[in-house]
């Protein structure tokens, strides 16, 4: 009967190591294309929103979210059309709550 203890068969130190390296390398490269699957994924699902369906996000009017424009609320044009990133609005929307600033009416 085969034991667990002994080897199947044997390695030198230096075969070690390069057997070793070229795993670890496998690895490192697998783990950066899924990390890339991932970013690639995250950007496709990026949430958008137009000045109306911002409105309805935050529950607040049209009026208000072209004061948060004004403000400094990060969004870019295409074409005619003006869009807002999810996070983006999220991100200003806590930085406003954390600095109090005052939107004028």
């Amino acid at each position: 009967m085969y034991s667990n203890n002994n080897p199947l068969f044997t390695l030198t130190i230096s075969e070690f190591k390069t057997l070793s390296r070229i795993l670890i390398e496998e690895a490192l490269e697998e783990r950066s294309q899924l990390k890339k699957k991932l970013e690639e994924s995250e950007i496709e699902k990026e949430e958008h929103f137009t000045i109306k369906e911002l409105a309805q996000f935050l529950s607040c009017s049209k009026q208000s979210i072209h004061n948060y424009k004004k403000a400094g609320l990060p969004y870019y044009r295409i074409g005619r059309k003006i869009l807002f990133e999810k996070r983006k609005v999220l991100s200003f929307m806590k930085s406003i709550k954390t600095k109090r600033i005052i939107i004028e009416k």
